[in-house]
């Protein structure tokens, strides 16, 4: 068959992950909130490298596309253990953001703790696990230590700065760092921090930790990309400030047609209110004017 008259047939579908020719329809993965197609083997690969990362929720693989996979399709493309780790996945996420729940931090203990209302706060407290029977603070999840304070919530281990795993200064989720930059964002949280120091870096938009302290120069970028990482930020600023002082002028000026409508709007709906309202009572008196006359002739037919 021609190559050109090949590529027009209706029946060879082409997966926009891999851009293979696809001819056997049996191959093709259709999600059911969106009705996206991608070869079967593509969207497995895509899930298992999404709970690699890890994600539980698995978005389709299309970025126009804000639908995401149930977890009956994740099940159709995965392994028995693949879905099991999907599961395991699932289950860390669900007890992560529930404050309520909590993971014994303790080696090889995978027990979840029921916190009491009034825990939830994690606070300096102690607290033992049921199962392995370990008491350890609510607050750092170290061991308990009633003679000295948290240190923040930073542990020893966290403060070294070439230590490769370390948590979440404000969620407290397990990290794990083994290449790139210095400039860290918790996955589950959102939160942005320095790996070196777990100093803060969310209103930090130019970057400016990396300028001064231990931390100076070791972010893991060069001088250039931080410099038009800044020219970009101060580029941003001034488009958004542009447009803000553009568009003040034009609300200034369609305020009071918006307020125009709005009233009239209003008094539309009063008015017609009104009528409503009389015409029910003209309705009602009538009828009780009727109801009335037919009880008169009744009786003075009876007499």
């Amino acid at each position: 068959m021609d190559e050109g008259l090949r590529l027009c047939d209706e029946h060879i579908f082409q997966c926009s992950i891999c851009c293979n020719d696809i001819e056997e329809r049996t191959v093709i993965f259709q999600i059911e909130s969106c009705h996206c197609q991608f070869c079967t083997e593509c969207v497995r690969q895509y899930c298992i490298s999404q709970i690699n990362i890890p994600l539980v929720l698995i978005r389709c693989p299309n970025t126009e596309c804000h639908s995401s996979l149930s977890s009956n399709e994740i099940r159709a493309v995965l392994t028995d253990s693949q879905f099991q780790l999907y599961k395991k996945r699932l289950f860390e996420h669900e007890v992560t953001n529930d404050p309520r729940l909590l993971f014994c931090p303790q080696v090889n203990c995978d027990h979840v703790l029921i916190l009491p209302e009034e825990q939830i706060s994690f606070t300096e407290q102690a607290i033992t696990c049921t199962q392995c029977q370990t008491t350890f603070c609510l607050k750092c999840r170290c061991q308990w230590h009633p003679n000295q304070p948290c240190s923040d919530l930073i542990t020893p281990d966290e403060m070294n700065a070439e230590s490769n795993i370390k948590r979440c200064a404000r969620c407290r989720f397990p990290l794990e760092r083994t290449h790139g930059c210095a400039q860290m964002t918790c996955i589950n949280c959102k939160h942005m921090f320095c790996w070196y120091c777990l100093k803060s870096l969310d209103n930090d938009f130019f970057l400016l930790h990396y300028e001064r302290g231990p931390c100076r120069n070791r972010l893991g970028h060069s001088r250039v990309s931080l410099l038009l990482h800044r020219l970009l930020v101060i580029g941003l600023f001034i488009i958004l400030t542009m447009l803000v002082i553009l568009a003040s002028p034009l609300l200034i000026l369609i305020a009071p047609c918006l307020i125009c409508y709005r009233y009239k709007q209003l008094k539309n709906y009063f008015n017609n209110s009104t009528i409503w309202r009389r015409t029910v009572q003209e309705e009602n008196s009538s009828t009780t004017n009727n109801f009335f006359t037919s009880i008169v002739e009744c009786n003075i037919s009876s007499v």
